[in-house]
């Protein structure tokens, strides 16, 4: 088995998560990232998109950041603030976290909001448990 370690020229991986009062936040965090940031942005909103002046749609990221809106559609039963936030979170650190991960995954940089839902809350316990197995930074809002 090959023993490996994180070199320094690797590029950052981010991860961004939040719900539409997260906006302000997501967005300043948006005008921090190089033009050659990579990772993924995950923002969950209502069915109509939530308020008018945080549609995800509307937001200019760097090329190599994808954007995945999560609409909570209206009728019954309708999913609680934060659940689709916290599936697609726990899907990405499936993928990118596995259990198995070594120091060699990383640098990982993730920025998880939405500190009202317990889903969120959650699963932010969860990966603390499991972020010493790579160079990981999580960063949450000032509750």
């Amino acid at each position: 088995m090959t023993d490996h370690h994180y070199d320094d020229a690797w590029p950052l991986h981010l991860l961004l998560a939040g719900d539409v009062h997260d906006a302000p936040r997501l967005l300043e965090l948006v005008d921090l990232l190089p033009v050659y940031a990579h990772g993924q942005m995950f923002v969950e909103v209502g069915a109509t998109g939530g308020q008018p002046y945080a549609d995800p749609a509307d937001w200019v990221l760097p090329p190599g950041v994808g954007l995945h809106v999560l609409r909570r559609e209206p009728g019954a039963p309708r999913p609680r603030r934060g659940q689709l936030l916290a599936a697609a979170v726990s899907a990405w650190a499936a993928e990118w976290l596995p259990d198995d991960v070594c120091g060699c995954a990383g640098p990982f940089a993730l920025w998880v909001g939405c500190a009202a839902s317990p889903d969120v809350e959650n699963l932010c316990r969860d990966l603390v448990r499991r972020l010493d197995m790579a160079p990981v930074h999580l960063h949450r809002p000032d509750l």
